[in-house]
């Protein structure tokens, strides 16, 4: 186990001294990240799901109106 030393003015906060990382020691705070970083990702994948369907939705406009065109041609 590593040594750890306390950051003087956050008690949430300790160094280890192995590494000199900084780490969080209140878990509802690291909890309360976690779970808003998840929401963040969802977010982000909805809204590229949504761009992906816009795109899909614009070649189908576009394909049919090249049908439509195709077909007041022959008349």
């Amino acid at each position: 186990m590593s040594d750890r030393a306390k950051i003087r003015d956050n008690p949430n906060f300790v160094k280890d001294m192995s590494n000199f990382a900084i780490l969080n020691t209140n878990r509802s705070a690291v909890a309360k990240h976690e779970q808003k970083m998840v929401e963040l990702r969802r977010a982000k994948q909805t809204e590229e799901e949504i761009n992906s369907l816009k795109s899909e939705v614009s070649e189908i406009k576009a394909m049919l109106s090249k049908i439509l065109s195709a077909v007041e041609g022959e008349k």
